[in-house]
C-alpha cells in the first residue's frame, strides 16, 4: 500500500474543497446581491408568518362568534366570512412570495455547488489519468463483484480476470514487494494474513470516493455556508417556486406529484 499516493489523494481533495468553499464564500455568499436576496426572503417570511398568526386568531374569533350568535345577526364588531376569505387570499399571495424568494436563495447555493462539482470532476480526471493502471491500496477484505467493477478495479489493466491477466498480476506482485525481474508465477508472501489475494487490490477511484464521503463533507460542514431555514431543501426549494411549477405544468407534469415524490425520496 502506497501511503504517499493515498496522502496525495486525500490532500488534493481537501485542498480543493477548502479553496472551493473559500471562493464561494468570498464571491457568492459575501456579495451584496446574495445578502439582499437573503434579506428579501427573511422579510417575506416574517410578513407571511405575521399574516398566518393573525388569520389563525381571526378564525378562532369567527368560530366563537358563530357559536354565540347562531342566528347570524350582524353587528359592527362581527367578523364576516368575506373578511376571512380576503385574508386567506392574502396569505396565499404572501406564501407564494416566500417560495419565490426561497428559490432565489437556493439558486445561489445550487450555482456554488455546481461550480464545485465541475472543479471536482476536473480533479477526478487529472488524478484518474495519473493513477491509471496503478494499485493505490490493498484492502483488508475482498470486495463483492459490483464494487470491484465500479470502483476498486476501475482503471486497473486486466483487472476483470486477475489470475489470467499477465499485466495485472505483474502489478500485484510488484505492489506486494516483488522485484521487477521476479517471475509473475513466483509466489509472493502476503504483507499480512488479511492480504492474500489479488482481488484485494484497490484502484484510485475507491480511495477518491471515500475522500469525497469523508474529507470533503467534513470540510464543507466547517467552511461551507448553509442556506437560511426555509430555503435549505435544495432541489425541493427550487421545485416549489412558482416559476418551476409553471414550467412543469407546461410540460404536462403535476407539480404536486413531483413534490410528493421528492419528499418520499428525501
Amino acid at each position: 500500500m502506497t501511503v504517499n499516493d493515498i496522502g496525495k489523494i486525500v490532500l488534493s481533495v481537501g485542498v480543493t474543497q477548502i479553496l472551493a468553499d473559500l471562493l464561494s464564500r468570498k464571491y457568492i455568499f459575501q456579495s451584496d446581491s446574495y445578502k439582499k436576496t437573503v434579506a428579501t426572503f427573511q422579510r417575506a417570511q416574517d410578513k407571511r408568518d405575521k399574516t398566518a398568526a393573525a388569520l389563525s386568531a381571526k378564525r378562532l374569533l369567527y368560530q366563537e362568534q358563530q357559536q354565540k350568535n347562531p342566528g347570524g345577526k350582524k353587528s359592527s364588531q362581527q367578523i364576516s366570512a368575506k373578511s376571512l376569505e380576503k385574508d386567506e387570499k392574502r396569505l396565499k399571495f404572501e406564501s407564494t412570495d416566500v417560495t419565490a424568494a426561497a428559490a432565489e436563495v437556493a439558486r445561489r447555493h445550487t450555482s456554488a455547488n455546481f461550480y464545485t462539482a465541475v472543479v471536482f470532476f476536473i480533479l477526478y480526471r487529472i488524478l484518474a489519468n495519473e493513477y491509471s493502471g496503478k494499485i493505490v491500496a490493498l484492502l483488508p477484505f475482498e470486495p463483492f463483484h459490483l464494487l470491484q467493477k465500479m470502483m476498486t478495479f476501475r482503471g486497473l489493466a486486466g483487472a476483470a480476470g486477475f489470475e489470467s491477466s499477465t499485466e495485472f498480476h505483474f502489478l500485484w506482485v510488484k505492489t506486494l514487494g516483488g522485484a521487477d525481474g521476479d517471475s509473475i508465477t513466483q509466489p509472493v508472501a502476503p504483507l499480512s494474513p488479511d492480504i492474500n489475494h489479488a482481488s484485494q487490490a484497490c484502484a484510485f477511484a475507491f480511495i477518491y470516493f471515500l475522500c469525497n464521503m469523508s474529507v470533503k463533507v467534513v470540510i464543507n460542514m466547517i467552511l461551507g455556508v448553509k442556506p437560511p431555514p426555509g430555503a435549505d431543501d435544495g432541489v425541493g426549494t427550487l421545485m416549489n417556486s412558482p416559476q418551476s411549477k409553471k414550467m412543469m405544468e407546461s410540460f404536462g407534469v403535476d407539480p404536486d406529484e413531483v413534490t410528493g415524490l421528492h419528499k418520499k425520496l428525501s
